[in-house]
């Protein structure tokens, strides 16, 4: 039983799930690269033969992005433990008091500091561009950063969600893409994802609306309510559907594509019904669970669809 608990412990501090989606996300998006310079949709021809990383290059940008979220999603919650706890957020282990804060600072510290060294070992070993190098510490400088942003709402929401395109920047770079048409792709991408993850991080301050209006949290609901911050994560959520309807018009262009976004707009549809419709703390609890979802069904779009590319 202590096992089992240790172990729940260290899943919620690192959400690991969403550090294992990250993972797979290098995979997917290094996938996408591949078959987009020509090469033969198969996700084991992808592996063992890409003609630019070794399988064991791509397993440590898969590590790399695993810790460096499990990082950043650690010491989030150091900064945002009062919040927490005003919350009653003891899904979080810091708050129900499993960690202390100060221990969990120093880990996430060594998992960015080993972050890095992977990071540098992809681009001398590997020859992974040198700017996966700087957008590694452009993410450490992210999760720091965080709580001198955090109280600022709107921007510390924009801040976190940078960190979610962390994912997709390392697979679309360990390939090295140059056609400036793949790279455009690339970044219409890199967008649909931002915008989906900036309208999940407001969704989140509507759930935590109570308890930031308990510690003096300027969080956009504060600033503009619980119903006015749903409009602004819809607008969000609308340019993610931008984004990803002019990839799948231009690049993608098939069934596949088109049937998980459809299952995206319907689960966006969803989300945004519930925050407008129900009380912040229930509707911002439903939504921000959906909003997980959609994440998964939005890489489904853009790994999955590939496989049909015309």
């Amino acid at each position: 039983m202590a096992l089992v608990t240790w172990f729940k412990d260290y899943f919620d501090l690192f959400r690991l799930s969403l550090g294992i989606l990250s993972s797979i996300t290098v995979l997917a998006a290094g996938f996408i690269v591949y078959v987009l310079k020509g090469g033969i949709p198969n996700f084991l021809s992808f592996l063992f033969n890409n003609g630019v990383i070794t399988i064991d290059g791509l397993v440590l940008g898969m590590i790399a992005t695993l810790l460096l979220t499990s990082a950043i999603e650690a010491i989030n919650d150091v900064y945002d433990v009062e919040t927490d706890i005003a919350n009653k957020r003891f899904d979080r282990p810091i708050a129900r008091g499993a960690f202390t804060p100060e221990y969990v600072r120093n880990l996430s510290a060594a998992f960015f500091f080993i972050t890095l060294i992977l990071s540098l070992i992809l681009v001398v070993i590997y020859r992974v561009t040198v700017a996966l190098i700087f957008f590694t510490m452009i993410c450490i400088f992210i999760g720091v950063g965080y709580n001198y942003v955090k109280r600022s709402g709107f921007i510390g929401n924009m801040w976190v969600s940078i960190g979610y395109v962390a994912p997709l920047f390392i697979g679309f770079f360990l390939l090295n893409p140059q056609d400036i048409d793949i790279i455009m792709d690339c970044i219409l991408m890199l967008g649909a994802t931002f915008f989906l993850a900036a309208g999940r991080e407001i969704v989140k301050d509507i759930q935590d609306y109570e308890g930031d209006l308990s510690t003096n949290h300027k969080s956009l609901a504060i600033r503009i309510g619980p119903k006015g911050a749903a409009y602004v994560s819809m607008l969000f959520f609308g340019a993610t559907m931008i984004c990803a309807i002019i990839v799948g018009v231009f690049v993608y262009n098939n069934l596949v594509f088109w049937f998980f976004l459809l299952a995206l707009t319907i689960i966006l549809g969803i989300t945004s019904l519930t925050i407008i419709t129900e009380p912040p703390a229930t509707g911002g609890k439903k939504a921000r669970k959906y909003t997980r979802w959609s994440l998964w069904w939005a890489l489904g779009a853009f790994f999955l669809g590939v496989l049909f590319i015309p």
